[in-house]
């Protein structure tokens, strides 16, 4: 096999994805970009808006937990290197460092004997080591220091049957090396450390909660005020000023002034320093219903004076801006934003970005929330701004829209089905989910697109029968003013469809509303009764609204859902795979099976729903199927190990078996996983579990099922392939482009002819590239692809979708 001579360029055009749904597993206000955790890996954000995925980062093999910036207190010059931390179920905390969005792993920190679900990390200046505070399910807090990769811990803190929730860790001004560790522990108190190389030691606790503390975060006035905020599951926000007096002076407290009780602790040093610190609880607040779990002040900016700013995140699906007011010496809830509708629970955590001028949420489902902060005349206003989303689990299949590929659908265990689409204005473009036509009570496993004349696909989910969806009339109105594409044709044949569509209270199945419907939804009479159930209970959750700019979560949880026209039973156990036919005439759909007749593939006649042909071939289930670009044809593989192709006559829906290969046959040794036919339909490709790939002529014919593929010389790849297509073009003008996607994330692009075989043109890893089992790879069917340009889409078990723009020259 040899390597090409071809220049090829590749960028990322879009990553979908949403934060993982756990609290500290965002960060953006400590360092220069967003960043969060996907699954097993760290998304960096770009630096302006809509701050979309540029990279994202893996060093894990479980779900990271949690990631922080490293604080900087000085930074010497812009060239600078910026860290940050990431920490996982996998028991490790790797340290990164990069900078722009070049970061690559500086040093693992390994130690914790379970899960590390809270850390937080420091830096006085860019030559100085970095100090790490790690908390885990194992009982234990680590005390880490880094100097250059060498990583040493110094001290470990038994909490004996209890953990630590959440992490503080803040240097003395003044003391080099020295740090106050703030730990909130499931014993509803904070308790205070003095740490510095030598020695760990407790001085003090903070305690007033009821309940768990989610969230610590501190900010020092001067050098020696400190405000400590604390925010806790007993729907309460309590702050602690701290006063340092390094002469140990006793101050004259003026007995008729009410003041809240204070303490005081010490901290000493031998005989290097010893401070007097006094403890005044400063303000309580309450303004949330439920569950507090993220807290932030406003950065160190000159825009605000400091510690009057606080942020607070909660499960009752608000978020709230609270400023200190000079006037009535309190805070005050100045803005209130949130989420509205939809059966979703509330917010994880929050942030200001680095400058403040917006604040970020992240919610239970991963959805990103963003605000911009506006101050008008002392007034607060809370603008909305849109903001990558994705799926929050794995993505199972996905599809471009069969009409020169205006947008792409995919499917995942997170139960939803998502549109992506371009955002154009201004001569910017952006992708971004415009739409969320299935949100589903079961987990997706695949979808197919229904002709290239009408906006339908079909899918299918961990339950045995497939359901089919049709755009309503105002996602394409709102889908034309978001891309600028002409849907004129699409939308004059919509007049007769429905608005858009809800789901009913404990129901399935997307009911359509039309105009009428909406309007009785959405008004009520004044003779009704409010105490009937259709009065308490309205099922009109859908709004339509008119759009220029992607949808936010909550018109996507409500406003963008697709009604269901159709299901189709006759399958005994759960749908896998699902393939419809260039022209939309025929759906070909596969079950989980374990014997012959549970194995069949049932043919669709889409004009009356009804199955047609059931075909018997297959022993174990069929796991992807597809059709030959003329129609002509259908291809499945098996858990068989076997492929069989079928002559399909669309004039009268019937299909025959063409050829197929045994179980036993001497090419696959394992599961065959992928399959896919070349633009021009003179061969098909296959991909197994065997980490071999194989191409087969569609036209020659065996007289028995020893079928030989096209040349002895197959590829072999150094994991399973999971996934692979052929380009629309030839390039070169006689090498067909093959694309390969295999277990471990890989993307591998080939050239293959019959007398040249295999040629290596590059491959794509991550950054750029997935991390996990690369479940799905398709080619844009766009009026803009040529022999030299292509948008290659995929998905992935890393819970994202890609878009990848390749140019070969």
């Amino acid at each position: 096999m040899a390597n090409i001579s071809t220049n090829i360029k590749i960028d990322i055009d879009y990553i979908g994805a949403a934060c993982n749904c756990c609290p500290h597993s965002l960060d953006w206000q400590n360092g220069p970009r967003l960043i969060y955790a996907v699954t097993n890996s760290v998304a960096l954000c770009s630096d302006i808006a809509p701050f979309s995925i540029r990279k994202t980062f893996s060093g894990h093999q479980a779900r990271v937990n949690c990631v922080k910036w490293i604080r900087q207190e000085q930074r010497n010059s812009i060239s600078d290197f910026y860290y940050f931390l990431s920490a996982s179920v996998d028991k490790t905390i790797c340290l990164w460092k990069g900078i722009d969005d070049d970061y690559r792993i500086c040093t693992s920190l390994v130690g914790h004997q379970n899960s590390v679900t809270t850390l937080i990390g420091y830096q006085q200046s860019s030559n100085d080591n970095v100090y790490v505070a790690s908390g885990s399910a194992d009982s234990t807090v680590k005390i880490w220091c880094i100097a250059n990769t060498l990583a040493t811990c110094i001290h470990t803190l038994d909490l004996q049957n209890g953990f630590a929730i959440t992490l503080e860790f803040v240097p003395l001004d003044n003391h080099k090396n020295v740090f106050l560790l703030f730990v909130a522990t499931d014993k509803n108190t904070v308790n205070i450390y003095q740490v510095s190389n030598s020695v760990i030691e407790q001085v003090f606790v903070l305690s007033g909660h009821e309940d768990w503390i989610r969230s610590i975060t501190i900010q020092k006035l001067t050098p020696l005020q400190w405000f400590v905020a604390t925010c806790s599951q007993d729907n309460y926000i309590r702050i602690w000023q701290l006063s340092f007096d390094e002469n140990n002076n006793q101050t004259n407290v003026d007995e008729t002034i009410l003041k809240l009780k204070r303490s005081s602790f010490a901290l000493k040093n031998s005989d290097e320093f010893s401070i007097n610190v006094n403890v005044e609880l400063y303000s309580i607040l309450l303004g949330h219903e439920e569950a507090i779990y993220g807290l932030c002040w406003y950065p160190n900016t000159d825009l605000k004076k400091v510690a009057t700013t606080i942020l607070s995140a909660s499960m009752d699906k608000s978020m709230v801006l609270w400023t200190f007011d000079d006037n009535q010496k309190m805070y005050i809830d100045k803005a209130r934003v949130g989420e509205v509708g939809g059966n979703t629970l509330g917010f994880y955590g929050c942030t200001f970005s680095p400058c403040g001028s917006y604040i970020l949420g992240h919610g239970y489902e991963g959805a990103l929330h963003l605000w911009k902060i506006e101050e008008i005349d002392n007034r607060i206003n809370l603008v909305p701004q849109v903001i990558n989303s994705g799926h929050f689990n794995t993505v199972e299949d996905c599809c471009w829209d069969k009409h020169s590929g205006r947008y792409l659908l995919s499917v995942s265990t997170d139960q939803t089905t998502r549109l992506h689409a371009e955002w154009k204005r201004d001569e910017i473009i952006s992708w971004h989910e415009i739409g969320r036509p299935q949100i589903h009570g079961y987990e997706m496993k695949c979808l197919a697109f229904i002709g290239s004349n009408q906006q339908r696909f079909v899918s299918g989910a961990d339950e045995k029968i497939l359901r089919v969806f049709e755009a309503p009339k105002n996602f394409l109105e709102n889908f034309s003013r978001i891309t600028k594409i002409n849907v004129d044709e699409d939308i004059a044949r919509a007049q007769s469809l429905p608005e858009g569509a809800n789901v009913p209270a404990l129901g399935l199945s997307n009911k359509a509303i039309f105009d009428s419907d909406e309007n009785q939804t959405t008004t009520i009479a004044n003779d009704e009764n409010p105490m009937t159930v259709d009065a308490l209970y309205k099922e009109g959750f859908f709004k339509a609204t008119v759009l220029s700019e992607p949808p936010l979560e909550e018109h996507l949880l409500q406003n963008t859902l697709w009604p269901e026209i159709q299901k189709l039973y006759g399958h005994g156990y759960e749908i896998i795979a699902v393939a419809s036919n260039p022209s939309g005439s025929i759906v070909a759909s596969s079950c989980k099976a374990t014997q012959q007749n549970d194995a069949a593939i049932i043919l669709w006649n889409t004009n009356t729903w009804k199955p047609v042909v059931r075909l018997v071939v297959h022993q174990l289930t069929v796991v992807r199927m597809v059709f030959s670009n003329d129609g002509r044809y259908l291809l499945s593989v098996s858990r068989d190990r076997s492929w069989s192709l079928f002559d399909v006559d669309e004039s009268d829906f019937q299909a025959r078996l063409h050829k197929r290969i045994s179980s036993n046959n001497p090419y696959h040794k394992r599961i065959i996983w992928t399959c896919s036919f070349s633009h021009d339909d003179k061969y098909f490709i296959t991909g197994a579990r065997d980490q071999q790939i194989h191409v087969w002529r569609v036209k020659e014919k065996s007289d028995n099922d020893n079928e030989q593929p096209c040349e002895k010389n197959y590829l072999k790849l150094n994991d399973s392939v999971t996934a692979v297509t052929f380009a629309s073009h030839l390039i070169q003008n006689d090498k067909y482009f093959v694309v390969a996607g295999l277990d471990n994330g890989s993307i591998f692009l080939y050239t293959w002819n019959e007398q040249i075989s295999w040629q290596q043109i590059t491959s794509i890893a991550p950054p750029l590239g997935f991390h996990l089992t690369v479940n799905q790879l398709c080619f844009r069917p766009s009026s803009l692809s040529s022999s030299s340009y292509y948008q290659l889409a995929g998905c992935s078990n890393d819970g994202t979708v890609r878009i990848f723009s390749i140019s070969l020259s």
